[in-house]
């Protein structure tokens, strides 16, 4: 469905210049264009985008075309429905979920905007490193796209729970297994309902569904280069398996029961700690709002006096990170008709102006111009950010079987309880992963073919 947003009259702009590049000249504000975006509702565009660019560029008219209209072919690749989609409904600037962008990217589908950075002169002087290197690598060194957001995680801890057990506050730079040692430091007696915890991952799933981002701050990939094999039974993460379960049979690592991670629903009373029983958590910036909204909804709980410091690293390289991911990505099409005013919205998207006006009504997003991230509840939230990104490696489960990962994890989570629970060893508990995700892989292709 096709959504009207009368920002001026109805015009048109110049066709592209040969190769896709043509004039990246400044559009002239008094010219007339109509441009067509994809994106979720023309409601949230607005609310998001569309009222700021409108009082830059009153003449261009704005098209929103619906995400939800597209609906995808399973008997064709993603890159090439979407295309589809796209042409069918002109778009001129797309914007582009998980590995959209890469996809629609290495099949030529978008315009290099490399050639549009340096004929507008448009400086990223202050735009996470981080992100811009990651949309590079998926563009095979090119830049085809930019997204104002990113999302990264930090190490949260509540400071009256170290100072009161006596144990030394967290660090930036940790590993992994420094955080499960210093876990390990805190009480395990009482009772379930009372008792703390000193590390937890609240949430719909399994904390050991974040297996694989411990074994990627160890630069530790699931997949051989040619993406035939499992590598789960490598000695590096035989390694990360055996630190997970020692941390939770030890008490210190909360393993919630199947029933608690099946609940449909969540409240903030199920958030240890947000509620003060654990000492450790690992999340994104969402967290902090939610923080701070149980700061005005829970009456019987002693709001969390907190910190955070940067995610765990490699022990081997401590001043780099891997948990940078870019939000969705404004794009624009090869065959986009409006070019130049597409690159326009492109560019006040990812501005500083932009991300200044935003600043303020922040919901928990980052800002790509990472200087526009202001403290929340008097604290400094630099930790998302202030390490140096890894060289960034392409997303090994882009090219493979749609949900493969996830099937991985669950399969992790399952073998790595039992482990925990003494079920079985953990030995027998690696090679189960490692023989029936390699089954799992195989099957997917063969269905995929």
């Amino acid at each position: 469905m096709t959504v009207v947003l009368l920002l001026a009259i109805v015009g048109c702009s110049g066709g592209k210049g040969e190769g896709g590049g043509g004039d990246w000249e400044a559009l002239d504000k008094e010219e007339q264009v109509n441009l067509r975006v994809m994106y979720w509702s023309s409601q949230q565009f607005m609310s998001e985008y569309g009222m700021l660019f409108a009082s830059e560029f009153p003449n261009v008219e704005i098209e929103v075309v619906s995400r939800q209209g597209f609906q995808r072919d399973p008997e064709k690749p993603l890159e090439e429905a979407l295309s589809e989609f796209m042409e069918k409904e002109r778009i001129d600037v797309a914007f582009l979920l998980d590995d959209e962008y890469e996809r629609l990217a290495s099949k030529g589908q978008l315009l290099d905007l490399e050639p549009a950075v340096q004929g507008s002169s448009y400086s990223l002087e202050g735009f996470n490193p981080a992100i811009l290197a990651q949309l590079r690598s998926e563009g095979d060194g090119k830049l085809y796209g930019l997204s104002p957001f990113f999302t990264s995680k930090a190490l949260f801890y509540n400071i009256d729970l170290f100072e009161k057990h006596k144990v030394e506050l967290p660090r930036d730079s940790m590993t992994w297994e420094e955080v499960f040692e210093l876990a390990k430091r805190f009480p395990t007696d009482g009772d379930e309902k009372n008792r703390v915890y000193g590390f937890t991952i609240d949430g719909f799933m399994s904390p050991l569904f974040y297996t694989f981002e411990i074994g990627a701050a160890q630069n530790l990939g699931v997949l051989n280069d040619d993406l035939t094999e499992l590598q789960l039974n490598s000695p590096g993460w035989e390694k990360v398996f055996e630190m997970i379960v020692s941390a939770v049979k030890s008490g210190a690592f909360y393993l919630p029961s199947e029933e608690e991670v099946s609940k449909t629903m969540r409240t903030l009373e199920d958030d240890r700690f947000i509620t003060g029983r654990s000492a450790m958590t690992f999340q994104n910036a969402y967290q902090i709002g939610n923080i701070l909204y149980s700061k005005n909804q829970l009456k019987n709980v002693k709001p969390v006096n907190w910190g955070i410091v940067t995610a765990p690293v490699d022990p081997n390289n401590r001043t780099q990170s891997s948990v940078y991911e870019h939000g969705g990505v404004f794009a624009i099409p090869a065959k986009s008709s409006n070019y130049k005013a597409a690159w326009e919205f492109i560019k006040y998207a990812n501005s500083a102006e932009y991300a200044k006006i935003k600043a303020n009504s922040n919901n928990g997003e980052l800002f790509s111009r990472t200087e526009f991230n202001r403290p929340q509840d008097g604290r400094e939230i630099d930790a998302f950010y202030k390490l140096e990104p890894k060289a960034v490696v392409k997303n090994e489960f882009a090219q493979v079987p749609q949900g493969l990962d996830w099937q991985l994890l669950e399969l992790i989570s399952k073998e790595l309880t039992a482990a925990a629970e003494d079920k079985k060893t953990l030995d027998a508990a690696i090679g189960t992963i490692q023989e029936e995700g390699q089954a799992l892989l195989v099957q997917r292709k063969s269905a995929q073919k």
